[in-house]
């Protein structure tokens, strides 16, 4: 039943933009993506109308582009409607491999925490590594990963996990711990800078 449940969730976006182009990407949370193709492909509907409008005009009132506005409408509506359908089908692809590896993800997270439990940091990043290829957007091994590299003293690729945490985190499990420790990195690195000389403390120059 819960594969059942998957497949129709994946599926459903296809169909949608089968119908509307634009629409699977709304429903697959790709909003925006998804308006600019509706846009598109509005704007190739509405030239179509216009073209099939124009030609009923008398003779003496019709322009020769029409033809040629036809033609264009058709042809931007035809590549709109495809790039959007494989678009789609491209992410739900992407989905359901990401779905079917998900239990292989999650044995790679618990053998990172593991590791890390050990004071084992490099099994730590092999292991997140390997749930992040099976899933680059996947929150939980991006937040983990940030917490080893901040461990392992390499603050700059911990900010840059921490960050992508924060961008792929929709369900907002890891948001605030994640912005928790970019603070603590940031009070890291301003403890560790080196103390103004007393000339540049004062906004002035040695005479």
């Amino acid at each position: 039943m819960v594969e059942v449940g998957v497949n129709l969730a994946q599926l459903l976006p296809i169909c949608l933009s089968l119908a509307v182009p634009g629409a699977g990407h709304i429903a697959s949370g790709r909003p925006w993506r998804g308006v600019l193709i509706f846009f598109l492909f509005g704007f190739a509907v509405d030239g179509w109308l216009y073209s099939q409008a124009a030609s009923v005009l008398p003779s003496e009132q019709a322009t020769p582009s029409i033809p040629t506005i036809r033609a264009g409408a058709l042809a931007l509506g035809a590549a709109v409607w495809l790039v959007a359908l494989l678009d789609v089908a491209a992410d739900a692809l992407r989905r359901r491999r990401i779905a079917a590896k998900a239990e292989v993800a999650d044995a790679h997270i618990r053998s990172a925490l593991e590791a890390y439990l050990r004071d084992d940091y490099s099994v730590a990043l092999q292991e997140l590594r390997g749930a992040l290829r099976i899933n680059p957007q996947d929150p939980d091994a991006l937040f983990h990963l940030g917490v080893v590299y901040a461990q392992v003293g390499q603050p700059r690729q911990a900010r840059r996990a921490f960050h992508r945490c924060i961008r792929h985190d929709d369900a907002g499990k890891w948001n605030a711990q994640a912005r928790d420790q970019l603070q603590a990195l940031e009070a890291a690195a301003r403890a560790q800078a080196p103390p103004p000389k007393p000339s540049e403390a004062k906004g002035g120059k040695r005479p």
